[in-house]
């Protein structure tokens, strides 16, 4: 084993200053049984994969219910995913077919038809549904785990304390796991800053750097690595001198984080005095009481699928309303936002509200599409958010709408639903703006239209960069293709920044790039002056306005929308960063 100090670089996806031992982690290969499985032992095979695939079904479901805390959503997401795919019969079926007609073992069949599956994946111009063989690989690896313990309790992984996990990727439950058992740092030959498990390392405040090319040939176990995440940078089996700058670096985070302790949180103001509101993203009290703590503005998008997600029975009326009730009193005054059901796509939930399969759930009946189907189940989250607006200053946002009609139709709704809940003699504000979120190229291109029919807007850069672009987040074959800093998605986002100015309409960006300092001068630039993020990254953001002009970056708006390329783009705002 090299004993020779080595310098890689990779992609910033969570800061942070982290150093240890390395943990590597190759990827997992499936150990696939040959021998023939005679005639009468197909029975007892198809029973053994049956009983792998419970198994994996209650791994899960112990994952998922011990997930809670601002992370949930995310991980709750991947989670379902997984689930769906153990209950899907193209996968499930398709094995027990292999046993029974091929008489393959059980590890064979399983690893035929992931092969099957993965090709069918490839093959698929759809950026999302080609995402999904990540998701399959997940679950094959946890079905082929479960075949080989024969039902044994799952082996006890090791602490991670003091460790910086090397691999090539990592779901994002596994990920929390680690973290509470210690580990440090994340190093990724793969992955991507935009992918889940990026958005969990920064909740986590975990230090990641992504797409470490060479990480895995270099990197042995045990190895020392000083991991510094701010810049992507990563030094592995240090000598002194690196460690000793690793040291001076570590005082000024803790300076600089002991500095911000002592500094009242103040409003988010530019050097020329223009005002900023820097707003959370959140789906419970304690991280909406946590923000405002922090100097949060308000709540930019409080999301209520959370509500929906892990049960056997819909959440009634009442319990809707004391949740949207309890994170408005949070909020302490401040405005809060709550989106209506988002569901679909990659927000599958089981229970009351399973879903039908479809061939293409990215572009089928998620967010507002699947509220306007399901009248029951929206015209009652209506009703207990109109109650719960009594208790401060609340706005509903519509997600996912793509036509003016969708806005027309809801605010309809609405307003039957507000004459009844007055007529039960609860209260109601008497003015509750309803917003829509701009995500897909459509509503983006006729957000002039939606600006007249709707109070405020929210730009979901994540989902609206994820169609324009054609390129999946956590896909890390496409994560080069997934770049914000994109000619054609600024342009874009002018528009829809341009287009609520001229309707003297509030605008916010609540996708990833609302809380990534990078990208503040760009934004404040294109005319943005409010943004919803994380609750981690409002210090950063803060303290990122406060060294910007206002008038020196709009004075640039023209070249950032006039580059002609990511290169030039990226160019501009490098530059923009000292405006």
């Amino acid at each position: 084993m090299t004993t020779q100090r080595a310098e890689l670089e990779g992609t910033v996806a969570a800061k942070g200053l982290a150093f240890g031992s390395a943990r590597v982690v190759y990827s997992a290969k499936i150990d696939v049984e040959t021998e023939p499985l005679p005639s009468a032992g197909i029975p007892n095979e198809v029973k053994r994969f049956e009983e792998a695939l419970k198994t994996a079904r209650a791994e899960l479901a112990s994952l998922s219910d011990r997930v809670s805390g601002a992370l949930a959503r995310d991980l709750s997401e991947i989670i379902d995913a997984h689930a769906m795919i153990l209950d899907d019969p193209e996968f499930t079926d398709a094995v027990v077919a292999l046993i029974r007609k091929d008489s393959l073992r059980a590890t064979a069949a399983l690893k035929r038809q992931r092969d099957l599956l993965a090709t069918m994946f490839e093959g698929i111009d759809d950026p999302y549904l080609r995402a999904r063989r990540d998701d399959l690989d997940h679950v094959v690896a946890r079905v082929y785990a479960a075949l080989a313990r024969g039902g044994a309790e799952p082996e006890r992984k090791p602490s991670a304390e003091g460790q910086i996990l090397v691999c090539e990727t990592v779901a994002p439950a596994e990920l929390a796991q680690l973290a509470e058992s210690g580990l440090r740092g994340l190093v990724c030959t793969a992955s991507s800053p935009y992918s889940h498990t990026a958005i969990v390392a920064r909740g986590l405040r975990l230090p990641f750097a992504c797409g470490v090319k060479h990480a895995l040939a270099v990197v042995h176990e045990g190895d020392s690595i000083l991991l510094d995440a701010d810049h992507g940078r990563i030094v592995v089996r240090p000598d002194n001198i690196d460690q000793t700058r690793f040291r001076t670096l570590q005082k000024e985070a803790e300076r600089v984080r002991r500095q911000r302790a002592r500094i009242k949180v103040t409003d988010a103001r530019t050097r020329d005095g223009v005002s900023v509101k820097l707003h959370v993203n959140a789906e419970n009290p304690d991280v909406i009481a946590a923000a405002r703590r922090a100097g949060a503005d308000g709540v930019g998008l409080f999301r209520t699928e959370f509500l929906f997600m892990k049960r056997r029975e819909l959440p009634t009326e009442d319990e809707q309303f004391r949740a949207y009730r309890d994170a408005i009193v949070a909020m302490a005054g401040r405005p809060v936002t709550l989106r209506t059901l988002d569901l679909g796509a990659d927000k599958a939930v089981g229970g009351p509200l399973e879903m039908a399969l479809e061939e293409n759930p990215a572009l089928g009946l998620r967010g507002i599409r699947h509220s306007l189907v399901h009248r029951d189940i929206f015209t009652a989250q209506l009703r207990a958010m109109l109650r719960a607006s009594a208790y401060g200053p609340m706005r509903i946002l519509l997600p996912m709408v793509s036509a003016v009609e969708e806005v027309r139709e809801a605010r309809e709704l609405i307003e039957v639903c507000s004459e009844e809940v007055r007529r039960s003699r609860h209260p109601v504000a008497d003015e509750i703006p309803l917003g829509a979120m701009i995500e897909v190229p459509a509503a983006a291109l006729v957000s002039a239209d939606i600006a007249r029919h709707a109070d405020f807007l929210a730009v979901g850069s994540n989902d609206l960069a994820q169609y324009v672009l054609a390129a999946d987040r956590n896909n890390a074959a496409v994560a080069a293709n997934y770049d914000p800093l994109h000619p054609a998605f600024m342009r874009l986002l002018f528009l829809v920044l341009d287009n609520a100015r001229q309707a003297k309409r509030p605008i916010s960006v609540c996708g990833e790039i609302a809380g990534d300092p990078r990208y503040t001068p760009l934004l404040l630039a294109l005319g943005l002056t409010e943004f919803s993020m994380h609750p981690n990254a409002l210090a950063d953001v803060r303290e990122t306005v406060g060294g910007l002009s206002r008038k020196s970056l709009k004075a640039r708006a023209s070249r950032l929308l006039h580059a002609p390329d990511r290169a030039a783009l990226a160019e501009i705002v490098d530059a923009m960063a000292s405006a």
